[in-house]
């Protein structure tokens, strides 16, 4: 289950249908591909772009109204899957 840096679990609010979730993450290199594969098997779900390739971090960008889809998505992932959440805002509004 992916974790905010300082352990937590966390979820976005203040939702706007113009506005997108965007979540900054790292992970091992090793699982990077296997990641991008099962996010791409959710179709339309988000994308996921390299932000900083030097310190291995990603951004998922997916629409505020599908957030909570996401985070279920991101709880199903196998336990293998070494994703720590470092901070998550709105495109334009930083939390």
């Amino acid at each position: 289950m992916p974790n905010n840096s300082d352990g937590s679990a966390s979820r976005v609010g203040h939702l706007r249908a113009d506005q997108t979730l965007i979540i900054e993450f790292t992970m091992p290199a090793r699982q990077q591909i296997r990641f991008q594969a099962l996010l791409q098997a959710e179709d339309g779900l988000a994308v996921v772009r390299c932000f900083d390739p030097e310190k291995k971090k990603q951004q998922l960008w997916t629409p505020a109204m599908q957030q909570e889809e996401l985070f279920d998505w991101l709880e199903s992932l196998p336990e293998t899957i070494e994703l720590n959440i470092l901070r998550q805002w709105y495109w334009g509004d930083e939390l």
